[in-house]
């Protein structure tokens, strides 16, 4: 199998945005309805958590797809 990688990141990813989810709108209901210019801090934060960890995946990824 040449593109295991894939396959794991498949079968994690799956997992790993279902606990994302479940973590960032519990820490909404929390926090929400406190203060308006911490929602807005907190949307943000939260809707842009992702993309740290998805650079690393990609990147991990395509590490030895190119040669």
């Amino acid at each position: 199998m040449k593109r295991w990688r894939h396959f794991i990141v498949i079968i994690l990813l799956i997992p790993f945005f279902l606990l994302y989810l479940w973590l960032s709108t519990n820490l909404i209901d929390y926090f929400t309805g406190q203060n308006q210019y911490l929602d807005w801090l907190l949307y943000i934060v939260i809707g842009l958590a992702w993309i740290y960890p998805a650079i690393k995946v990609i990147n991990w990824l395509a590490k030895h797809e190119s040669f």
